[in-house]
């Protein structure tokens, strides 16, 4: 009995990973967007970046980037008279 027990889980888990593979319409898709700081007057100016939800390591490395580049300006800001 325990067996069969264990068969229809291991089934069922494959059956939701499966039907989750082949079908990724039906999964919900968000995708967050970072709103450009001001740039710099010398600095190139660069476009919103877009990661996929499943991307979460580039998503952690655009927001450490964007929190590097804005503390960067607040101190240019504020040593300037």
């Amino acid at each position: 009995m325990r067996t069969f027990l264990t068969l229809l889980v291991i089934g069922g888990l494959g059956g939701l990973f499966y039907s989750r593979m082949h079908h990724p319409d039906s999964m919900p898709v968000t995708v967050q967007t970072v709103a450009p700081s001001p740039a710099p007057s010398g600095a190139p100016n660069t476009a919103p970046r877009t990661t996929s939800e499943h991307n979460w390591m580039k998503r952690s490395l655009d927001r450490a980037t964007d929190v590097r580049n804005q503390s960067r300006e607040q101190t240019q800001q504020s040593q300037n008279p």
